[in-house]
């Protein structure tokens, strides 16, 4: 394939002769005439910067008026050349894009003859003369304009008139700590031993964010869909839904079948699962997150968890960091909020003071978070404490939430037991009839 693209070329001389300003544009990335690759356009483009440089106006006639003086017409490939350029497009709108396809094809074309001719004298080259041509180097990538695209001036940044929003997670406590939620554009690791409530929490911030109208998405990698929504249901579900059941092992509270499908008809084109037929890497999971989010406009991620990836890396460590950096990105880009569940290393145990290496796995993974929340339960006793350990949005961090848990209805509650009596709204609201007759 060619280092040349000839309609970029042709499109950016058409642009002039409809907008002579064009050239600004080809100004501010250093556009020259001998970044253009045909030998014709060269000459035209040395001739259109010439004119306009000289505030003469640029169409075919004074084109062809200049060139001439200088016997340039033929190089320029003739006047039936220079007309055609003038209907080839009808505005001039996507010329910057243009450009930088020639800027960045003619800096290509500038290192390729560098190394070519540096690999010829190689033999005779000493440190000095590489050190040069290595400066050279750098010099053409800079010079190529689009490195510029690497910085912006802080002067063109516009302010958010308010808080760019969060999905409250529904304990008041943790909210107000963290800035009115989860915040949009964030990455939060939930950590914790096996057994400490980390999945029942996370049902709830689920249920909540539905309620709030934010579509949602569950990838599980230890349980099934059925144990999922069985699970699901039952810290959705309100009283009357619950009925008691008995069996050889005692008793039980299920939810009723009424339940089940109102909850399934208020979950419809809400709630979106990962499919157990997909490998969990980071190429399908980047994939699946990109079309939730633009299709199915979801915007609450929770992936439980972080060990059943199965992404690409030398070995459990790299494949880690490769899949948390990827959500991290997701979670920007999209202006997401993604939930990571990852298990605490055995040393937590042994820790007096907790802090956010405590995480399984590779020690990068909560420098990238924006919370890293542990979820912590002290034996057999019905209660979990979440503990905020990284908060990058307010800085607020060690506050402890106390979470009591009900085993009928899969809830954790807090004193005022607010949580406990929500009603996520699942239920069908029922208008009654006028009895008046028309």
């Amino acid at each position: 394939m060619g280092l040349y693209d000839l309609d970029a070329e042709r499109n950016i001389l058409s642009s002039v002769f409809i907008d002579k300003n064009v050239i600004i544009e080809g100004n501010k990335v250093n556009l020259c005439a001998d970044d253009f690759f045909y030998p014709q356009h060269m000459v035209i483009y040395k001739y259109m910067k010439k004119m306009f440089d000289q505030s003469i106006a640029i169409d075919t006639v004074t084109l062809r008026a200049e060139l001439e003086k200088d016997d340039m017409l033929d190089k320029a490939g003739g006047i039936t050349y220079l007309a055609g350029l003038t209907t080839l497009i009808a505005t001039s709108d996507n010329v910057a894009f243009h450009i930088k396809i020639v800027k960045d094809l003619a800096t290509k074309r500038s290192i390729k003859d560098m190394l070519s001719q540096t690999t010829k004298d190689i033999k005779k080259l000493d440190s000095k003369e590489l050190i040069k041509f290595s400066d050279n180097l750098k010099t053409t990538l800079l010079d190529s304009g689009n490195v510029e695209d690497l910085i912006i001036d802080a002067s063109t940044i516009q302010f958010e008139s308010q808080n760019a929003g969060a999905i409250e997670t529904g304990f008041a406590a943790i909210d107000s700590t963290t800035g009115g939620g989860l915040n949009f554009g964030t990455l939060t690791i939930l950590t914790g031993n096996p057994g400490s409530g980390k999945s029942t929490f996370l049902n709830q911030i689920l249920a909540n964010a539905m309620s709030l109208g934010f579509n949602s998405f569950l990838y599980s990698g230890e349980l099934t869909y059925q144990m999922s929504l069985e699970w699901f249901c039952k810290t959705v579900a309100n009283p009357n839904h619950l009925v008691s059941c008995s069996n050889n092992f005692g008793k039980y509270v299920k939810v009723c079948e009424e339940g089940q499908n109102q909850i399934m008809n208020w979950s419809k084109d809400k709630l979106f699962f990962y499919s157990k037929e997909a490998t969990a890497d980071e190429v399908n999971l980047v994939n699946a997150i990109e079309f939730a989010a633009l299709r199915k406009n979801v915007k609450l991620f929770i992936l439980d968890n972080l060990m059943t990836l199965e992404c690409s890396g030398s070995d459990k460590y790299e494949k880690q960091i490769i899949a948390v950096k990827a959500l991290k990105q997701l979670s920007k880009k999209y202006n997401l909020v993604i939930i990571l569940v990852a298990h605490s290393n055995k040393s937590s145990l042994q820790n007096r003071e907790p802090h956010v290496f405590e995480i399984s796995g590779a020690s990068e993974i909560p420098n990238l978070a924006d919370y890293v929340f542990k979820a912590t339960r002290e034996n057999s006793e019905p209660e979990t404490t979440i503990l905020i350990l990284k908060n990058r949005i307010t800085g607020i961090i060690k506050r402890k939430l106390k979470l009591s848990f009900d085993p009928d209805r899969k809830r954790f509650f807090t004193r005022g037991q607010e949580e406990l009596k929500r009603d996520f709204g699942y239920s069908p609201v029922l208008k009654q009839e006028s009895f008046l007759q028309d």
